[in-house]
């Protein structure tokens, strides 16, 4: 019920804001499913993020099971790396470290950064940036902690990959910026940390998983 309402309040504010109506359900439900299909679909991918006071996320996608995070917080910047069921980390003073992590694959469809799970996204009127034409849209959003948010994107109308976000959360007096690019481009890799071994023993997929 709480969802619903959600859903509801985030469709009248974009109505409210555009000055237009909100397209039909069905529309709805078909760009998410467009979105999602070629996130998927995409071999690799990076992520930018920035926000308030030096904050600086840097994600980069390789297949469905690797994944490195390069994060700037308060001046300091960690790494860490998933590949399977191994994580390395290190921080600004720390040597590579490796640790087993369960094999969880994502159960839900929503595969944009920090979107709410299983979330219906809400068309937008078209956008342009730097010349171009990309289509938009609205979605809910959430913080660590399952902090309220909301988010509006772009998007490549060929090939429905997204391309920007502003994410607005309750707890940051400024909005976080997202890009995505370099959408399957093969100089994408992953590596383990050279010399550093890899945790033993390696974790079961959680019970939880879903195919």
């Amino acid at each position: 019920m709480q969802m619903t309402r959600a859903r509801s309040a985030l469709t009248l504010a974009l109505v409210v804001a555009t000055g237009v109506p909100a397209a039909a359900a069905d529309d709805g439900a078909a760009l998410s499913a467009k979105i999602d299909q070629a996130i998927g679909a995409a071999t690799s991918y990076h992520v930018a993020i920035s926000g308030p006071s030096g904050f600086v996320v840097d994600i980069l996608e390789v297949g469905h099971d690797r994944v490195r995070v390069v994060s700037t917080v308060g001046g300091t910047t960690t790494e860490s790396l998933v590949i399977g069921t191994a994580m390395y980390y290190h921080g600004p003073a720390t040597p590579w470290a490796a640790s087993a992590v369960s094999a969880v694959k994502r159960p839900r469809k929503n595969l944009l950064y920090m979107a709410a799970p299983d979330t219906k996204l809400e068309p937008l009127p078209d956008r342009s940036d730097a010349g171009v034409t990309y289509g938009a849209f609205g979605s809910l959003a959430l913080g660590n902690g399952g902090i309220p948010a909301t988010m509006e994107c772009t998007y490549d109308k060929a090939t429905f990959l997204p391309h920007a976000c502003t994410i607005v959360l309750q707890s940051l007096p400024t909005p976080l910026h997202v890009t995505y690019d370099r959408w399957s481009d093969p100089a994408n890799v992953v590596e383990a940390p050279p010399g550093v071994a890899p945790p033993t023993p390696s974790p079961l997929p959680s019970p939880s998983a879903k195919p």
